[in-house]
């Protein structure tokens, strides 16, 4: 399926409401407001990383950073990436979340300072989905659904186990040795076709893919000194039922993020404008205001003269890649 993002176009009504109401907060907040905004099929993916390369000089030099959040998830290696490109580029990195920051959104909230957290805001599980076109088509599938299969065998073979044990104890009177010895042969016969259906190999993809989220979202939380990070990677991972539960302002307390309440008014203004945007299909990706870039001494050297160098990744210091010729 293709996934395409769209621009904001500046003369909508909508567009120019959000930008202008942005603007006002980034006076109130006394910060440099950056804001994600997906609607409909969009979402963090490398598509866009052409953007931030060219943008990287608007965010020099910047006290305090904030990322405006609202979406659905994305791709997680692109999420960890975006986030410390943001944490490089400012002293200090909040984000706000009036209304939804799901997935791979609530991987990119792990490595900020605060989350500012609306009324009806709402952060979510940290398990990556896969596709599996062959079984699934093009409906996603949480790696957690096998594990969490197997925890019911388990579950249900000890309790099947513990039923025939009591059983053979109450109807023959036999010790509770000979009882297992007898009620072992029964429960491995009834259970053994259940397990025999589970792949190993798929079981291990799925959990190095469980592992991609798992990782990034110990490294965010190292980055930012956060004394729970491993109780907090265990739960967002392992312990929500569904991909699509919410963490509420309470639950984000209880994990022991760094979460704050969204002034009300904010809250109120910010959730009306981004549900004008989505309604209208518009995707919004930037600052709102005009790019503050700080204005660069000239340097005059020879080494002015040299070839740009290149940098990790293949990308030279003017910020493109080098010719494969």
């Amino acid at each position: 399926m293709k996934i395409e993002h769209m621009a904001a176009p500046a003369q909508h009504p909508s567009v120019q409401k959000f930008t202008k109401l942005v603007t006002d907060l980034e006076r109130e907040r006394k910060s440099r407001i950056f804001c994600i905004i997906h609607s409909k099929a969009a979402h963090i993916c490398s598509l866009e990383l052409p953007e931030y390369i060219n943008r990287r000089g608007h965010f020099d030099r910047l006290d305090t950073l904030e990322l405006l959040l609202h979406s659905p998830g994305g791709d997680a290696d692109f999420a960890f990436k975006l986030m410390k490109f943001f944490r490089r580029r400012c002293k200090r990195l909040n984000v706000i979340v009036p209304l939804m920051a799901k997935s791979a959104a609530t991987i990119m909230s792990l490595g900020a300072d605060a989350i500012f957290m609306g009324e009806f805001a709402e952060l979510g599980p940290v398990d990556v989905q896969i596709q599996d076109p062959v079984e699934r088509g093009a409906e996603p599938l949480s790696p957690l659904d096998e594990f969490k299969s197997m925890e019911f065998l388990r579950d249900y073979a000890m309790e099947v186990f513990d039923f025939f044990t009591l059983l053979v104890i109450r109807q023959s009177g036999m010790s509770v040795k000979e009882a297992i010895h007898e009620s072992g042969p029964y429960v491995t016969a009834m259970v053994r076709p259940l397990f025999e259906k589970i792949d190993p190999l798929e079981v291990g993809g799925h959990r190095r893919a469980l592992a991609v989220g798992e990782e990034y979202a110990k490294r965010l939380l190292k980055l930012v000194g956060n004394p729970a990070a491993a109780s907090i990677v265990n739960r967002l991972v392992w312990q929500y039922p569904s991909h699509e539960f919410g963490i509420d302002f309470d639950e984000a307390a209880e994990l022991k993020l760094p979460v704050k309440e969204l002034d009300r008014r904010q809250d109120e203004r910010l959730s009306t404008a981004i549900m004008e945007l989505v309604d209208a299909g518009i995707t919004f990706n930037g600052f709102a205001g005009p790019a503050k870039v700080p204005a660069r001494k000239a340097k005059v050297s020879q080494d002015t003269q040299r070839p740009p160098r290149r940098m990790s990744g293949g990308v030279n210091q003017n910020g493109h890649r080098p010719s494969a010729r």
